[in-house]
């Protein structure tokens, strides 16, 4: 009986002591719950006053970006001092208790200055939300409407098993920048792009600069598309600028009479031109047509002049290589000379088209499309050279083996194009952002 009654009372210990145990994991539990629900609520609540902190400091941004638009202060010293300092602090900028931001602006040249906007709440307790924003900006005072692009382009900018050479300059796209294939692109400036930039894993691009692009954060600002005058009643159009004006007809018949000829001025040619016969044409001035330009054979594939065959092939946008046999063609040589003060280039008011029987360019001067421009099955070693840009809807080049060099030269650009007298005040080159 005394053994029973032992181990009754043993067994009333563990039960005891068992249940203090589980007594104790629950609490532990409870607490280690409510200090998780606590942390995690002060980690939203943290997120929550540094969303509202960070878009105070934005507003800071849009304040200075106003006032360098708007006060004449502002935008005077901006422009023209390149030691130039100033800032202000706003309270409450939103009602009672939305904080305060202070913005800050350095001109480390003229017209490019660094901002710095700091945006700041009081959340209780002593503690303060803290939000900093950075931004670089410039105007393009003495620049053309596409600033330091040596190409820019509307829409896509599409390579495709090319080389390409950009010095001195940026590449823009208000839309995607694309290359496939197996291109080898090199860009001094930096790659911009409005839309998405993508490269083919076969490719090789070299960016000296910053890749801007929307899977590239920042992306680029958007620069609106110099527009050009071709053919209005005023003064000011490349019609009523003419040196001389011929019909399509007029002009390719010229072509055709002459294997070798020089023109000078603003040559204005209403309609489209579709140079086919072998030539050596140089432009003192501006070639302004108001119609479509293409380089190609004819509508049979073949031109005037065949003289022998010959081989040749080049790699696809799926970077096979395609051989191919076909005649030889006489080639279309183009030069253009550029003066300072006058415009120098070829402007199209319509496509513009590079293709096959394509020979020596050297052009000192702007390719303007105002739609697409194509560089298309270029072959051998001729130079394809473009001193000065290119502006265009769309820009396609692809499967050409000729090594392209597109030089920005913002003198040649303002001659041709005019001043950006009305360009934005504000373009970002640079944000980032500490707490």
């Amino acid at each position: 009986m005394e053994n029973i009654l032992r181990n009754i009372k043993n067994k009333k210990g563990v039960a005891l002591l068992v249940t203090i145990l589980l007594m104790s994991l629950i609490l532990f539990l409870s607490l280690y719950f409510l200090s998780f629900s606590l942390t995690e609520k002060k980690i939203a609540s943290s997120q929550a006053w540094g969303a509202r902190t960070y878009y105070l400091a934005e507003a800071g941004i849009a304040e200075i970006v106003w006032r360098l638009k708007n006060e004449d202060s502002y935008k005077n010293n901006f422009q023209s001092n390149p030691g130039w300092t100033a800032s202000f602090t706003r309270n409450n900028p939103f009602g009672a208790g939305s904080g305060s931001y202070t913005v800050t602006i350095a001109n480390y040249s003229q017209a490019h200055g660094e901002i710095t906007s700091t945006g700041s709440i009081d959340i209780g307790d002593g503690k303060t939300s803290q939000r900093i924003i950075k931004a670089k900006v410039y105007k393009p005072i003495g620049q053309s409407g596409i600033g330091e692009s040596a190409s820019y382009c509307d829409g896509n900018i599409n390579f495709s098993s090319t080389i390409i050479n950009y010095y001195n300059g940026n590449a823009h796209s208000n839309g995607d920048f694309i290359v496939n294939g197996t291109s080898d692109i090199s860009i001094e400036g930096d790659l911009e792009a409005v839309g998405n930039y993508n490269k083919n894993w076969r490719a090789s691009v070299e960016v000296d600069g910053i890749v801007y692009a929307k899977n590239f954060p920042p992306k680029a600002a958007e620069i609106t598309m110099p527009a050009v005058d071709f053919n209005s009643n005023a003064p000011s159009s490349m019609k009523n600028r003419a040196t001389v004006t011929y019909t399509s007809h007029q002009f390719e018949d010229l072509l055709d009479d002459n294997s070798s000829l020089t023109l000078a001025g603003v040559i204005y040619v209403n309609g489209n031109v579709n140079m086919r016969d072998d030539i050596d044409l140089t432009i003192n001035g501006l070639l302004v047509i108001n119609g479509d330009f293409k380089i190609r054979p004819d509508d049979h594939g073949h031109r005037k002049s065949d003289h022998e065959d010959f081989d040749y092939g080049y790699y696809d946008h799926h970077g096979h290589y395609k051989y191919y046999h076909r005649h030889y063609y006489d080639v279309i040589n183009i030069i253009v000379n550029s003066a300072v003060g006058t415009p120098s280039g070829i402007m199209v008011n319509g496509k513009m088209e590079f293709n096959h029987d394509t020979g020596n360019i050297n052009i000192n001067g702007v390719l303007y499309s105002t739609g697409d421009m194509k560089i298309e099955h270029l072959y051998g070693n001729q130079d394809f050279i473009i001193n000065g840009g290119t502006v265009s809807r769309k820009l396609t080049i692809t499967s050409t083996s000729r090594t392209i060099d597109i030089i920005h030269n913002d003198q040649i650009l303002v001659d041709s194009l005019g001043e950006a007298l009305s360009s934005p005040v504000l373009i970002v080159e640079h944000w980032e952002e500490e707490y």
